[in-house]
């Protein structure tokens, strides 16, 4: 078993804390998954080196989209793994609300029920430690001013509304929830840390937020040092 999920490991996106080029998988250590999507992607290579010695830190090279794509390749992207840890988001895609008929990607009713699907589907099939990060703040206007030629809007409300249905979604299943926003400081240190498009990070947010999942997730590994007394 440890052979064959060694070999799937290779067709990711590994990281370690050697190099992003060759990347080096312990069998010894656990395993944590990452998903979501490009802010996922954006912060990947930070958690690896944080988590250096402690776990094997993997995602898929895909972009997790939103929350119907994310449950329709969890088998793919996590339960074949059989991790340690999953980390995993899935919001801005969601979100996309329509600038003709105000209608969202997914409904929240639709969001709702999947995060639901999704933890259902880990813990039915994984004894991993499923933790779920809040979806990172927008910048309306930039967000606006890149997209005028697109159907669909980004609104920073948007998010909000959301993550408070992941919230709560979350406490009612008892998962823990990483609040990457609040990793990120105040609203002016976040309109510093997002680029002109009004949702991505420069590499300095990309590494906060890095810092924190790997903060985040540390304690839940057999591999952590017990807190000193």
């Amino acid at each position: 078993m440890r052979t064959f999920i060694r070999s799937l490991l290779a067709g990711w996106l590994l990281c370690s804390a050697a190099t992003a080029a060759e990347p080096k998988i312990d069998p010894n250590l656990p395993t944590v998954v990452l998903i979501g999507d490009s802010i996922r992607l954006g912060y990947t290579s930070t958690v690896a080196q944080e988590l250096a010695g402690l776990a094997n830190v993997v995602g898929p090279t895909a972009n997790g989209g939103d929350s119907s794509n994310v449950l329709s390749h969890i088998e793919s992207w996590a339960i074949r793994l059989q991790p340690e840890v999953v980390h995993f988001n899935c919001g801005i895609h969601d979100i996309k609300k329509s600038k003709q008929a105000g209608t969202f990607q997914t409904p929240p009713d639709k969001y709702e029920a999947n995060l639901r699907k999704i933890v259902e589907r880990l813990r039915k099939e994984t004894k991993a430690k499923i933790i779920f990060a809040l979806t990172t703040p927008l910048v309306d206007d930039r967000a606006a001013k890149m997209r005028l030629e697109r159907d669909y809007e980004l609104l920073n409300a948007s998010t909000e509304q959301y993550n408070e249905i992941a919230r709560r979604v979350m406490k009612e299943l008892g998962v823990p929830v990483n609040d990457l926003r609040a990793a990120l400081g105040d609203r002016d240190e976040q309109l510093k840390l997002i680029v002109d498009d009004g949702v991505h990070f420069k590499s300095e947010g990309s590494k906060k937020l890095g810092q924190a999942v790997a903060a985040f997730v540390a304690p839940y590994l057999s591999t952590a040092k017990p807190a000193a007394k």
